[in-house]
């Protein structure tokens, strides 16, 4: 499960100009509040039971990660979680909040 990476990466850039926001497309009943507080969830988690985010930001699987700068554009993407990419990620999210604003 990414939520404990995703946590520890939103913790490390607190007042940096920067926010997770997960939006679970499945509906899982296991991503229910109690569950995301005793993993210790500090960032926004929306449902989606629509699925319309999957139409926006064209998502072929789950989970995809979208780095998006300050104008709106997606960076970065990724599709699937494997232990270790919360390092790619991290170093994308640093070159992400170097850009020129």
């Amino acid at each position: 499960m990414e939520y404990p990476h995703l946590q520890k990466i939103q913790a490390e850039r607190v007042g940096k100009d920067f926010t997770i926001l997960s939006i679970d497309t499945a509906n899982r009943a296991d991503l229910d509040k109690s569950f995301l507080k005793e993993l210790g969830i500090t960032f926004p988690v929306m449902l989606d039971d629509q699925k319309i985010s999957q139409g926006v930001y064209k998502i072929e699987g789950t989970p995809t990660d979208l780095l998006i700068d300050r104008q709106g554009r997606i960076i970065f993407r990724h599709i699937g979680f494997s232990p270790g990419q919360e390092k790619v990620l991290g170093a994308e999210i640093a070159t992400l909040l170097c850009a020129p604003r």
